[in-house]
């Protein structure tokens, strides 16, 4: 059982948001929440923790139903009331209650008029720097508390790491993922070009793909190439940065097996891109290095870089694509970092193409680290951008994707306790650019996410579940990777920037 204080530190933050003469509350916080008619019960804890306390959701014309409520205060929904409840009450508002004895809980929830993509998938890891032993990627239905394998490193050789895994707008017969270390390459399935496992590092290149986007049609991905490393603090409360010493984006070809330079500036790094729905338009992070002179000494690049990196912020660029003959127009900003002293990454488009959520925070670009990281919204018609307030707490908000129709969004935040990153959902509101307060992901027993002690990494939704099972995930992984084919001439321009063309010696 999971001790007290865990759930009256929990208690005092839901405490905070819901009535100002509430004696008990709920954890997770599921007050005043926008639910999806499909979604999986959301069961909660009453706390403080004692016995005899019950639980209603009550619609306006007066059907409800009843929780079954355990001596420890933990509120469980009937799966099929549940979901006969939200279908019959669907875009409607509900009350949720909670008693015990004379003290009383209540908040106005709503149901939303459509449900979420049925699937979620996420790395899970735990929240190391340097060492793991276990990392798998995951599939959870979201319609219930079914979760699945889809590969774990233990499969195959713990000396692999898994990371990186995306779908092709939600579609689970699309998507990808990275084995590095041991067995390494990119795992691509695709059901137009079929499954491969390629080697990404051509002669010259800085490195092989790292963080990917489709594009919409599946007949390309773009990547960055990134050396990245970590520094870590002494007494600083975020602990650690991971940084980017020289980033690059290229463009993968599924047709022929090809990879071609997208931008490669040795004094500007290019990072985390993301296509528009239509597929004309490639966002990225780019930013220009404070060297006027790239270092050729590892070292002593690295030390520069790190004297000067709180100074490092990130613009959101774009460029058009002509996907005929596979190119690109040069860059423009559309996230002026320097005009708003902010770092801006992750840009994730919404279907419709009217809106951009980016991850921003003070600097840098590995936001996840930084407590004060948070998801900003820019309205790409009016390009005015504002920072989700209804989104963001004083922790850390990261990774985030919208739904393929674009009413959800799940996002990765560290609110509960700083340390472990968990999977956030909210309704958007694609008319007025607004989210809902957002609902932590249903737990059959909310103690279970104190149990877990591990983080989700990389929340991608999809509309189904993915068709492979974990042996022939492990069957891909084993294969020899082929080499991908650079159409460049063979060779990268500013292979000797720095010197040093050695592998990249990770990518978290």
């Amino acid at each position: 059982m999971i001790g007290r204080r865990s759930f009256v530190l929990a208690a005092a933050v839901s405490l905070a948001a819901l009535a100002a003469n509430a004696t008990i509350a709920i954890w997770p916080d599921y007050a005043g929440v926008t639910m999806p008619t499909n979604v999986a019960p959301l069961n909660f804890k009453i706390v403080p923790e004692e016995p005899g306390a019950a639980a209603t959701l009550t619609a306006a014309d007066g059907d409800a139903i009843a929780a079954a409520v355990d001596d420890l205060g933990t509120a469980r929904w009937n799966a099929r009331a549940w979901r006969r409840f939200l279908a019959a009450h669907a875009g409607e508002a509900v009350t949720l209650a909670a008693s015990r004895g004379n003290e009383r809980f209540a908040a106005t929830n709503f149901v939303a008029r459509s449900g979420i993509d049925t699937h979620l998938t996420y790395r899970l890891i735990a929240p190391s720097y340097t060492l793991y032993a276990e990392v798998g990627i995951y599939e959870r239905d979201l319609t219930s508390f079914d979760e699945r394998p889809l590969f774990r490193n233990v499969q195959i050789s713990s000396e692999t790491c898994v990371n990186c895994h995306t779908h092709n707008r939600a579609d689970p017969d699309q998507y990808l993922f990275h084995a590095r270390a041991k067995f390494p390459g990119t795992m691509i399935v695709s059901k137009k070009w079929g499954d491969r496992k390629v080697n990404l590092k051509t002669p010259g290149a800085l490195g092989a793909g790292v963080y990917p986007a489709w594009h919409p049609g599946g007949d390309f991905i773009a990547f960055s190439m990134n050396e990245t490393r970590q520094s870590f603090y002494f007494s600083n409360p975020d602990k650690i940065e991971v940084v980017d010493l020289r980033s690059d984006l290229m463009l993968y070809s599924l047709a022929d097996n090809t990879v071609k330079t997208i931008e490669n500036d040795p004094l500007t790094f290019e990072t985390f891109p993301a296509w528009s729905p239509d597929g004309t338009r490639l966002y990225s992070s780019r930013s220009r290095t404070p060297f006027t002179r790239m270092p050729t000494n590892e070292t002593e690049r690295f030390n520069q870089y790190m004297d000067q990196y709180e100074n490092v912020r990130y613009d959101l660029v774009v460029r058009s694509f002509d996907a005929a003959t596979r190119t690109f127009s040069e860059p423009k900003t559309v996230f002026d970092a320097q005009k708003t002293g902010l770092s801006a990454t992750f840009p994730r488009v919404s279907p419709d193409g009217r809106w951009l959520v980016a991850t921003v925070g003070p600097y840098g670009n590995f936001h996840v680290w930084h407590r004060d990281a948070d998801l900003w919204l820019l309205d790409l018609a009016e390009r005015k951008m504002r920072r989700l307030t209804e989104l963001n707490s004083p922790k850390s908000e990261s990774y985030h994707t919208f739904s393929s129709d674009g009413r959800w969004m799940v996002f990765s935040s560290r609110r509960e306790d700083g340390t472990f990153t968990r999977p956030y959902f909210a309704h958007f509101d694609a008319e007025k650019g607004r989210f809902t307060k957002p609902f932590l992901l249903p737990a059959e027993n909310p103690d279970d996410h104190f149990r877990r002690m591990l983080s989700y990494n990389v929340p991608e939704f999809s509309n189904g579940p993915v068709k492979k099972s974990a042996r022939e995930m492990r069957k891909l992984v084993a294969r020899d990777a082929v080499p991908a084919q650079c159409v460049d001439g063979g060779s990268w321009p500013g292979v000797d920037r720095g010197g040093n063309s050695k592998k990249q010696k990770g990518d978290r």
